[in-house]
């Protein structure tokens, strides 16, 4: 990062390479995909540099991905559209398995644990304290206190005094999403040079209640909890199949959340010349195998491997970099950006300064740690995607399912299963719909009976097929849910019809 910044000539010759690499090498090089060349190396210090960090939460980078580990530009455009305009560092590791112990070593640049507590009392050594003097700071970070009232007055400092432990301090301040003051804190992004935005938005995490387009629905009795003090699934393949489809569709919201952030950048004037960071803070594991969170050798990819997406101020072209970063360097990084001679002593290291052989610690629970290398997780990502592809094909994210040439057809006058029947959860949702209420019924989920387990159902509304999805057992009796797109349904009262799915394709219908 010691070269001079992009010059006109150096831009010239950048857009001619990438024009022919456009045609000589396919969309990978627009998409985010497996980038030809050398590192871009990006500039001489800029103390004033606008700086924009955003940290999602709960994302695994292969939700993101299609099979040849490319942003999947149908499903997620924003995020591809950023990957094809910054350095994406795919294989980045997160420095803990969960937000008490994962967020505060992204704005600190030091390893956190359950002993730590989220705050500028304990941890002054920050994003805030080091940015702040100078700078206009605009932050909003609801589950940990890390920036100061002297900085962010209308934050939420001590709020839990009394609270010892860092784990039970985050779960103290969760709260459920309120989208109003995150449009508002967007609103609100200072424009200009030294500026300092940095939010933690809580997405895709659950609880998933939120689509792609920002409408909310209505949850049901498949809660899928989990034992107390405990991560472990206590579903079945078809119901984590589920959970992770919802997942998926408030990714998709988050994507949008992400496409909102950039624009308001960009009106601002500030792109050409800004930091700008996407990352999450840890990811989740939807194998059955694993505990959801935890993280564990064999999961890592899964649990500990979230995105790193930094555009460098002055960059105009996106590459997919294989270098070991993990959280704890993304604060070492924008010092040295910014050219900061005095800053504090941390764990991570710039980017530029990484050696390719890293072995990276990730804190855990009740203290314990594990180390991970980037490539346990280049190792594992494939079999992550293959079970992607397995339980939801490669539409998009409305067309997640392995029987998706069945949606949106309509299934005539199949025969009914005979001594089966279903019973479908809170049907007064389906009827006196207005579609410009708050919510929208898309999740319909049920009970059936006289039904094999794991057995694929198609679930049509108003005489089109617009859901499948699979039974499995939870809470005592045999249960289904599917995730229905909007527009399937219509004012006033809306049908619901279920039906086994056979060989090649064949209905029949449950009572």
């Amino acid at each position: 990062m010691r070269q001079k910044r992009f010059t006109f000539g150096a831009v010239v010759l950048a857009v001619a390479f990438a024009v022919v690499a456009g045609l000589t090498l396919g969309p990978d090089l627009f998409g985010g995909g497996q980038s030809k060349g050398s590192e871009p190396v990006i500039g001489d210090p800029d103390p004033g540099a606008p700086v924009v960090l955003i940290v999602l939460d709960e994302l695994p980078s292969a939700s993101l991905m299609k099979a040849d580990q490319t942003i999947d530009a149908n499903r997620f455009p924003n995020f591809a559209e950023f990957a094809s305009r910054s350095t994406w560092y795919r294989d980045n590791v997160a420095a803990g398995d969960f937000t008490a112990w994962a967020v505060p070593p992204i704005l600190t640049g030091n390893h956190s644990n359950q002993e730590i507590l989220p705050t500028n009392a304990v941890q002054p050594g920050n994003i805030f304290n080091l940015l702040g003097p100078g700078r206009r700071v605009h932050a909003m970070e609801e589950v940990t206190e890390l920036c100061s009232k002297k900085f962010c007055p209308d934050g939420h400092q001590g709020q839990f005094p009394e609270i010892p432990m860092a784990d039970d301090f985050i779960k103290a301040k969760f709260k459920l999403l309120d989208i109003g003051e995150i449009n508002r804190w967007i609103a609100k992004m200072p424009s200009g040079r030294r500026t300092l935005s940095v939010l933690h938005l809580p997405l895709p995490h659950a609880p998933h209640r939120y689509l792609p387009n920002g409408l909310m629905y209505p949850g049901g009795p498949l809660g899928f909890t989990i034992p107390k003090f405990r991560n472990d699934w206590t579903i079945t393949d078809a119901g984590i199949a589920l959970n992770q489809q919802r997942h998926m569709l408030q990714a998709g919201y988050a994507d949008l959340m992400v496409g909102r952030i950039l624009k308001k950048i960009r009106s601002n004037g500030d792109w050409d010349d800004s930091m700008i960071v996407v990352t999450a803070d840890h990811g989740h594991s939807y194998d059955p195998r694993y505990d959801r969170r935890d993280a564990a050798p064999g999961n890592v990819a899964a649990t500990v491997n979230p995105p790193l997406m930094i555009k460098y101020p002055g960059q105009k072209s996106g590459f997919i970099s294989g270098k070991s970063t993990q959280a704890i360097d993304i604060v070492p990084t924008i010092a040295e950006v910014l050219g900061l001679k005095d800053r504090y002593p941390t764990e991570g290291v710039p980017i530029d300064r990484i050696p390719d052989d890293r072995r990276m610690t990730v804190n855990k629970d009740e203290m314990a740690q594990i180390t991970v290398t980037a490539d346990q997780i280049r190792r594992q990502r494939p079999d992550l995607l293959r079970e992607s592809r397995r339980r939801f094909g490669t539409g998009g994210l409305w067309r997640l399912s392995d029987h998706a040439q069945l949606l949106g057809t309509r299934p005539g006058r199949p025969p009914v299963l005979r001594r089966a029947e279903v019973t479908i959860d809170s049907p007064e949702r389906y009827v006196g719909y207005r579609p410009d209420g708050e919510k929208v019924p898309s999740f319909i989920s049920g009970e059936v009976d006289g039904v094999k387990l794991n057995q694929t159902l198609a679930v049509a509304v108003n005489g089109q097929i617009a859901a499948t999805g699979r039974t499995f057992r939870y809470a005592g009796a045999e249960r289904f849910g599917v995730m229905v797109k909007p527009s399937y349904f219509r004012r006033g009262t809306n049908r619901i019809a279920v039906y086994t799915v056979a060989t090649k394709d064949r209905l029949r219908r449950l009572k």
